[in-house]
């Protein structure tokens, strides 16, 4: 949660540098979409903290695996549009996410 949260945030104040990490650089107005996507991860950041802040385990796990699917799809956007080397970063999370999922499923 505190890792989606930070890496959010500063996709909000540093949105082109952040679109080289997330594997499809851009300049200009484009990276106004980058900023959208760190708020997307500040929100879900958010989320898990208040599951974890609340012992929710078995929420913290389903949640996960959703989270999962949404680096499934980051993985499959940046491998089509972008630096095909930089995408399995997000593969890898969506692999982190899942089996985190199913070591804390009660």
């Amino acid at each position: 949660g505190a890792f989606a949260t930070l890496l959010g945030i500063i996709a909000i104040f540093f949105p082109i540098k952040m679109s080289e990490g997330f594997g499809i650089p851009t300049t200009g107005k484009a990276s106004a979409y980058v900023s959208s996507l760190g708020i997307r991860d500040v929100f879900i950041g958010l989320v898990m903290l208040m599951l974890y802040f609340n012992n929710a385990w078995k929420m913290i796990a389903y949640t996960s695996f959703m989270i999962a699917a949404v680096a499934l799809v980051d993985f499959i956007v940046v491998y089509r549009n972008g630096i095909k080397k930089t995408s399995v970063v997000h593969l890898l999370g969506m692999i982190v996410l899942i089996v985190y999922g199913f070591l804390i499923l009660p």
